[in-house]
């Protein structure tokens, strides 16, 4: 890949990289890490995509598992959770009272919704990055919503 198209694939994909693993880690210290560690892993691959849409369902397929990998270390490690500061909400104890309610789900119902929500991706698009087939990606993110929409009534939140 030459230096061109590497900087209009990075331009086009750090900062949604970015945001994802922040809100998903809850840290946006361990997101930026992930980030760097993908692009590392994606340019040292003998298989990386040329094509912008295929790199960016590989990259965040890259940081899928490495957030995998980082949520596993956490919880042996029962380190706290800081509050990402990745997505914009006007109010700020509205803000911070989403954000923990996000933290609340899975580490996979975090992915499927921000994937979905957030992202944008279809149903194939989120199986491609998190190693699923489409109608367990169906079947999942309806389950993830209802949780994540039983955790904001319970919050208080229609």
């Amino acid at each position: 890949m030459d230096e061109r198209t590497f900087k209009q694939m990075h331009e086009e994909t750090a900062e949604p990289l970015r945001r994802y693993a922040a809100r998903v880690l809850g840290s946006v210290a361990a997101a930026d890490d992930i980030v760097q560690e993908t692009y590392l892993r994606a340019l040292g691959s003998a298989t990386f995509p040329t094509g912008l849409p295929q790199a960016r369902a590989y990259l965040f397929r890259i940081a899928s598992n490495l957030i995998r990998d980082a949520w596993r270390r956490q919880k042996r490690a029962a380190q706290s959770v800081e509050v990402a500061d990745a997505v914009y909400v006007e109010k700020e104890g509205l803000r911070l009272d989403l954000s923990r309610l996000f933290q609340t789900l899975t580490l996979q119902e975090r992915q499927l919704i921000w994937l979905a929500y957030v992202e944008g991706d279809d149903h194939a698009a989120i199986g491609t990055v998190l190693g699923l087939g489409e109608g367990s990606v169906r079947v999942m993110l309806h389950r993830a919503r209802r949780r994540f929409e039983a955790a904001l009534r319970g919050g208080g939140y229609e």
